[in-house]
C-alpha cells in the first residue's frame, strides 16, 4: 500500500512514512476529520506524556484543557460547513494538556491533506514552555532593569550631595536637584556648558590640572575642596570629589561624575568660631595686661620721673642764666631718650590690647621674643624676679601673626611668675634653694622644618594627673585664674599649625611652643 503526500511525486511506504514522521524533532499528530487521533509521533508521545496505543481512535481534544477541549468540535464542523480557518494553515499560540494534568503553552500549526479520498489534518506542535520561560525572566529582568534604573535615576535626583555629569572635556550633561540647590542655577542653564563656568575663577586652574591628571593617567578619582560662583554671585563651599567611569554605551564613552558636598554651612561656623575665639584671645589679652598693670606702670612711671627731672635741670639752668649750650643739650637728648622709652612701652601695650585684622606676615622668631620682651621685663621687675633670655644665634622665619604669638608667651610668662610666687609661699619640704628667676629663649625643633620658643619656671611643677589636661578650658593650677589662657594659647597655636607642650621635672617647668618655619 502506498501513501501519498502534498507532494504527488513523492511515495512512501507505511514503514517509510513512520520513520520520517519519528524522524521529525516536533511532535506531530495525525487526525481525522472527526478529529480521531490517528497517529502520532515519538516526539508527541515525550511531549504529551502517551503511548501511541492510549491515544490513537480518541478525540483529539484530549490533549486540550477547557475551554478548548469543549470548543474544538465545533470549529472542524464550522470548516467543514463554511470553509472558515480559524487553525488550519494558520499558526497560532494555544495551550495543551498532558497526561498528568500539566497544562503548557505550545505553537500550533495544522495542515490539512487527502489521503485516498478521505480528508486528513496534520497538526505540528512546538512545545513553547521553554522559550516563554525564558520571555518570561526576560521581560522581568528588563522590568526589574526599568525600575532600577528608574528608582536610581529618583535617588540621584533627590540625593543630599551635588551630582553633576561631565564630558571628559567638562562640559555638562546633568545636574541633580542638590546641584541646582548649590549653584542656583537651573539644569538649562548649565547644562551644555563648560563646567568650569560656575567654579570661582581663583579654583579653576586647579580643578583643570586635576582633571587633566585624571584624564592622562587614567585615575580613579581626586577630590579637592573648591568654591562656586552661585547665579545671585554669592559664594558657595563644597567638597569636589570626581571620578572616571565607562557609561556602558557600545562606544564605550567615558564620564566624568562629580559629587559636590556642600561645605558653606561648615566654612561659615568654622569662621565664626574663629571669629569667636580672636574676641576670646582679645579679651584673655586685656585681662593680661590688666594683671601686668603694676608691672607696666612702674616700667611707664620710670622714664617719665627721668623726664622730669631732666626738664627741671634744663629750667634750673634757664633761671641760673647758666646756658652753656653743650650741658643743655645732654639734657635735652637725655629727655628724648626717655620719652621714646615710654612711647614704645605705650606703643607695645596698644599693639596687643587693640582689636586688629589677622594678619600673618612673615617674621624672624628671635624679633618675636625680642618684641615681646619690654613687657615682661616690667612684669617681672615689679615682682621682683630675674629675666634670663637665652636666643638662638642662626635667623629662623615664621609665618605667623605676631601679636598673637606675644600673646602666648606674655601668658606663659604670666604662668610662670605665678608659679614662682605660689611655690616661694609654700616652699617644699626639702628641695635645694630655687631662684626667683624665669628663663625665656629660642631654639631648633628636633624637625629640621620647626622651631621652638620656649618658658622656664622653677615653681611648684605640675602633677602628672593636671599635665594631661593642662590645656583644656577651665583647668588651672593657679589660685586664682580662669582656666582659659592655655586653651586660648593652645586654640592660637592650632590655628598657625603650631603645638604646644609642657615639661615639668623636679625643679622646673618648661612649656615649648613649636611653630612651622616659612619656606623659601
Amino acid at each position: 500500500m502506498k501513501t501519498p503526500l502534498s507532494n504527488p511525486h513523492l511515495e512512501l511506504t507505511p514503514e517509510g512514512f513512520s520513520a520520517l514522521l519519528n524522524a521529525a524533532a516536533d511532535a506531530i499528530i495525525i487526525i481525522d476529520r472527526n478529529a480521531k487521533i490517528l497517529n502520532i509521533n515519538l516526539a508527541a508521545q515525550s511531549l504529551f506524556q502517551y503511548k501511541t496505543a492510549e491515544l490513537e481512535g480518541r478525540n483529539v481534544n484530549i490533549l486540550m484543557p477547557e475551554p478548548y477541549q469543549t470548543e474544538h468540535d465545533g470549529y472542524l464542523a464550522n470548516y467543514f460547513r463554511t470553509g472558515e480557518q480559524k487553525i488550519i494553515g494558520i499558526g497560532r499560540r494555544v495551550e495543551a494538556l498532558k497526561k498528568d494534568g500539566t497544562v503548557f503553552p505550545m505553537e500550533l500549526s495544522v495542515g490539512e491533506y487527502s489521503r485516498e479520498g478521505e480528508v486528513l489534518f496534520v497538526g505540528i506542535i512546538r512545545d513553547l514552555t521553554e522559550k516563554e520561560r525564558v520571555s518570561e525572566a526576560l521581560r522581568k529582568s528588563e522590568q526589574q532593569l526599568r525600575e532600577s534604573e528608574q528608582a536610581l535615576l529618583i535617588t540621584l535626583e533627590n540625593a543630599p550631595i551635588g551630582i553633576i555629569t561631565l564630558e571628559p572635556d567638562g562640559t555638562v550633561l546633568s545636574m541633580n536637584h542638590s546641584a541646582i540647590l548649590l549653584t542656583g542655577y537651573t539644569r538649562s542653564e548649565v547644562v551644555g556648558k563648560d563646567f568650569k563656568t560656575i567654579l570661582h575663577q581663583d579654583d579653576v586652574e586647579k580643578a583643570e590640572q586635576h582633571r587633566q591628571v585624571l584624564l592622562e593617567n587614567d585615575g580613579n578619582s581626586f577630590s579637592f575642596n573648591a568654591r562656586y560662583l552661585r547665579k545671585n554671585k554669592s559664594v558657595a563651599h563644597a567638597t569636589m570629589h570626581c571620578s572616571l567611569v565607562n557609561s556602558g554605551s557600545p562606544d564605550k564613552k567615558q564620564l566624568l561624575i562629580t559629587q559636590l558636598v556642600d561645605r558653606t554651612d561648615q566654612i561659615k561656623a568654622e569662621q565664626e568660631a574663629s571669629e569667636f575665639r580672636e574676641r576670646l584671645a582679645h579679651v584673655d589679652r586685656v585681662s593680661t595686661m590688666g594683671e601686668m598693670a603694676s608691672g607696666i606702670a612702674h616700667e611707664i612711671n620710670q622714664p617719665l620721673s627721668a623726664i622730669s627731672s631732666y626738664v627741671q635741670a634744663c629750667l634750673r639752668r634757664l633761671e641760673s642764666g647758666n646756658l652753656e649750650k653743650q650741658k643743655l643739650q645732654e639734657l635735652l637728648e637725655k629727655t628724648d631718650k626717655q620719652a621714646l622709652r615710654a612711647g614704645t612701652v605705650v606703643q607695645r601695650i596698644r599693639s596687643l590690647i587693640r582689636k586688629h585684622d589677622r594678619i600673618r606676615e612673615r617674621v624672624e622668631v628671635n624679633k618675636i621674643v625680642k618684641d615681646t620682651i619690654s613687657l615682661v621685663q616690667a612684669d617681672t621687675r615689679s615682682h621682683g624676679m630675674l629675666l634670663d633670655i637665652e636666643l638662638m644665634p642662626q635667623t629662623r622665619e615664621v609665618i605667623v601673626d605676631s601679636i598673637q604669638i606675644q600673646q602666648v608667651i606674655l601668658n606663659l610668662v604670666r604662668n610662670a611668675i605665678d608659679a614662682t610666687e605660689d611655690f616661694s609661699e609654700t616652699p617644699p619640704i626639702a628641695p635645694a634653694e630655687r631662684s626667683s628667676r624665669i628663663c625665656i629663649g629660642t631654639c631648633d625643633s628636633e624637625l629640621s622644618d620647626q622651631v621652638e620658643i620656649w618658658v622656664r619656671d622653677f615653681g611648684h611643677g605640675i602633677t602628672d594627673d593636671l599635665k594631661d589636661k593642662l590645656f583644656e578650658s577651665f583647668i588651672t593650677s593657679k589660685k586664682t585664674g580662669t582656666g582659659m589662657g592655655l586653651s586660648i594659647s593652645r586654640s592660637i597655636l592650632d590655628a598657625h599649625g603650631g603645638k604646644i607642650r609642657v615639661e615639668s621635672g623636679a625643679d622646673n617647668t618648661t612649656f615649648f611652643i613649636t611653630l612651622p618655619t616659612a619656606v623659601g
